[in-house]
Formats: structure tokens, sequence, C-alpha cells
């Protein structure tokens, strides 16, 4: 039996899309990716949060049965990535005091993140802990672990959301007949994949830029120190420009092409107008301030959160600018002037050794960089053979097509003419026979090795 290809499945539940990608990890750390499919869900989800379980099931499952017939495989399980409106971090502080000086133990550590599982926090849940330092004593270290002391004080992150986020995504992933086979927080998955070791230890705040929510995660120490998620995006500012009477496609177009994060005064180029769709004209600057004022105000609240963070003055290493909507003009020089950024890194995609059998399978806009992530944080294969036959003739035709284990005159004919086709022994009720993908066939050309028994 040949060694098959753990194929990961992940889903992405953004702001306006839900999204789906399969691929697999080689052996020298590269990724390959198979396919990545996509579905508008702004009828069925806001800022990250699905509140139409019924819509969303039906994209669901459309995502999945054409990710099933590109891969030719069927698709058992998925990882999510859970994010949205709700998504939050709060401290937490749980002490314990000892009758005489203590070498603290493994159990010690493990009862104060226990107690601190405990904290309530009404219509949220812990989704995960962060354990931040440890006092002892007068000390503070980040490995208690064999530390001679008195007491002990644990400060932790409690990364929490509404309890129906994860509750309402787990519900729409079962309804399609699927498991779950994990789940991230997806602002974490994607700080893993795109902050360097340099950048995470040094310090640095991650602004994931999306179409209906702003993420903003500070990192110090290799912690996650802060996290929040502001109800403020992109579709914030296409809005505005619908305000002057355009449809939201042509707003959305407006807004890279002629919008501005940042605008010098008395720029002459902001002199022309702008003919719309509908026979209207739109003045240049007219567009360059609706999105700059809307920039603005969204990168004032993400300095409000690397303030709260209480590390604005400890972050060496700059901010990092992710999401699809990072792409207006001048970005880089709003983030400078109102984050006081002294370095400033843009990731169009996610800095993975990618290999992908189509070009267009990877667009390098940060539109996939959070789908990208949840796949390298997956860990286990997701999909199994699909159950394929050939259709039986009727009595009196002389055709002589691959018949299903046990069938007709004896379950050995059909065993080997199974086996001469690469087809799998067992079938119980298999479906309708699917032609191969240009995947599948890419994928058994080039890697040889998966096969089915």
């Amino acid at each position: 039996m040949a060694v098959e290809k753990e194929i990961i499945v992940a889903i992405e539940f953004g702001s306006s899309k839900i999204r789906g990608v399969a691929g697999y990890k080689n052996t020298d750390g590269s990724v390959q990716v198979l396919h990545v499919e996509q579905a508008d869900a702004r009828n069925c989800i806001r800022k990250g949060r699905v509140y139409n379980i019924d819509k969303m099931v039906v994209c669901l499952k459309g995502i999945i049965e054409k990710m099933e017939a590109a891969l030719d495989l069927q698709v058992d399980r998925v990882f999510v990535g859970i994010g949205g409106q709700s998504l939050q971090s709060r401290k937490n502080t749980v002490a314990r005091q000892f009758a005489t000086k203590t070498v603290i133990s493994q159990e010690i550590v493990e009862s104060l993140l226990k107690s601190n599982r405990a904290a309530a926090y009404p219509g949220y849940e812990i989704l995960d802990v962060v354990p931040q330092e440890y006092r002892v004593g007068l000390d503070v270290t980040t490995e208690p672990v064999g530390v001679l002391g008195s007491q002990i004080e644990g400060t932790f992150l409690n990364v929490i959301a509404r309890t129906e986020v994860r509750e309402y995504i787990l519900q729409c992933v079962e309804a399609c007949g699927l498991e779950v086979a994990g789940v991230f927080i997806a602002p974490m998955a994607l700080a893993e994949c795109v902050l360097t070791e340099m950048e995470r230890r040094s310090g640095c705040v991650l602004v994931d830029f999306g179409y209906g929510t702003t993420t903003v995660a500070v990192y110090k120490s290799n912690l996650l120190r802060h996290l929040a998620v502001i109800p403020l995006g992109g579709q914030s500012i296409t809005q505005d420009i619908c305000s002057q009477q355009v449809e939201d496609d042509e707003a959305e177009k407006l807004k890279l092409k002629y919008g501005s994060a940042y605008s010098e005064s008395g720029a002459e180029e902001l002199t022309k107008n702008v003919l719309t769709n509908n026979g209207r004209t739109i003045e240049e600057r007219v567009l360059v301030e609706i999105v700059e004022a809307r920039e603005e105000e969204i990168l004032s609240n993400v300095a409000a959160q690397i303030r709260n963070s209480g590390y604005q003055d400890k972050l060496l290493a700059g901010v990092v600018i992710s999401g699809a909507a990072a792409n207006v003009q001048r970005l880089d020089k709003a983030v400078s002037a109102k984050l006081k950024a002294e370095k400033l890194r843009f990731v169009r995609v996610v800095p993975l050794d990618l290999h992908t059998a189509y070009a267009d399978t990877v667009v390098r806009d940060g539109s996939l960089n959070v789908l990208l992530s949840l796949l390298n944080a997956g860990s286990h294969n997701c999909t199994s053979p699909k159950a394929s036959v050939a259709v039986v003739p009727e009595q009196g035709s002389e055709e002589t097509d691959v018949q299903p284990a046990g069938y007709g005159q004896g379950a050995g004919e059909s065993v080997e003419a199974a086996e001469k086709d690469n087809r799998p022994e067992e079938r119980q009720e298999p479906p309708k026979p699917r032609k191969k993908s240009r995947i599948k066939e890419w994928l058994e050309k080039v890697t040889k090795t998966i096969t089915e028994e």
C-alpha cells in the first residue's frame, strides 16, 4: 500500500466571504496548495459572526462540493478559524499562598491555569489562554517550576468571544455532515504564520484589515499581549462612497483607483472629475476625502488598542499590515503618521514556501492570508477516497463494465475488476462516478503517491 499525502482542508468564516482551501505539507516544509474556493456570504455573516445558519449551510455545502469535485476526494472533516467582532482578550490574575516556602511544581502551575479557566465572562466563553508571567515572591518569570517561594501569582491573557460564535460555526459544519478536525483562533494562526521570531520577540502590532472588521494583535517577548477586533473595515469606506449615489461594486473600484488614505493639501492631481456608470460625476477630491477620513477613524481605533495594551512604547519591530482592505493607496503613509510607526511591513501573501499547479490559485493581495495560515496550522488528513463504480449494463448488453464487490457472478471477479481500475475493493451504495479532476491527474502524475487500495 503506497503512502498517502495527508490533505488538510481549512475553512475561513470571514467578515464577507466564506473560503475553503485544500493542500498538504511536504517533508521539506513547503506547502502544496491544491484548491481554493470561496463564496459571497454577506447575506449570512456579519463582521465575522454567523447570523443566518440556514444560508451559511448552503454556502458551506457549495464550497465543499466544489472542492470535492476538484480534488476527486471526499471531504470528511475540516479545520475552522474563529474571528469576528466579539473576539477580544482579557487579563486575569490568580494567586496562591503557601504556609511555608514551597518549590513550585508543575501541578501548582496547572492548578492556577484551572482556576483561571473558571473565570466568568457573562455571555462569553474562553477560547484560549496565554500565560503571561508568574510572580514568585519578588521575582517575575515565565517559567516558575522549580522556584522556591511562599506564594505565586499567575497572570493570564484569556482570549474570549461570545458563546454563540463558536456554537454557530460548529452547527454549520455538522449540518453539512462534516466533523470538526480542529478550531483555531484566526488572528493567532495568522500571527504565527506571518510574524517573524524577531518581530514577536522585539514587539510588534499585527493589523489585519478586513472587509467588515480590523483586527489588532500586539506581541512582545514571543507572547500575545493584547487582542481586539474593531467593527470597522473596508466595507465602511465603500458604504461611504455609496452615499454619492454609487453602487457597491463601482464604489469598491473607485476606492481602489482614486481613493487615498493619506493626501497632501494642494495636490494638483485632485482636480479631475470621475464619471460613474450612472452618468454622475464625482470630484476625485471628494473620493480622497471620504477614504482618508474613514481610514483615519480606523487607525485612531487601532492606536487606542495599542495604548490599551500598555506596550505602545515597547514595540521595537513596528507594525505589520495584512488583509485585503489594506490595498488602499498611501495606506503606508497614513499608518506611519497615525501610529508613529518607524518600521512598517506589508504582508501580501503568507511567507510560506507555497507550490500550486495553477498560477491563479493563490492571489497576492492579502485576501488569502488568514485562510493559508489556517491550512498551515492544520495537522492531519481531512479527506478519504470517493466510492466510485461504473454503471452496470442492462441484461443482454454486450458491454462489460466494472462491477462492485459482491455483485452478480461473484465478489472475486468484481474485486479483480476494481483493482484493474485502481479503485478500492469495498463499496457500499456508491455514488455516481465522476471524472478525474485536473488536480487529481496532476497529483498522481507528479507525486505518484496518492493511490487507492
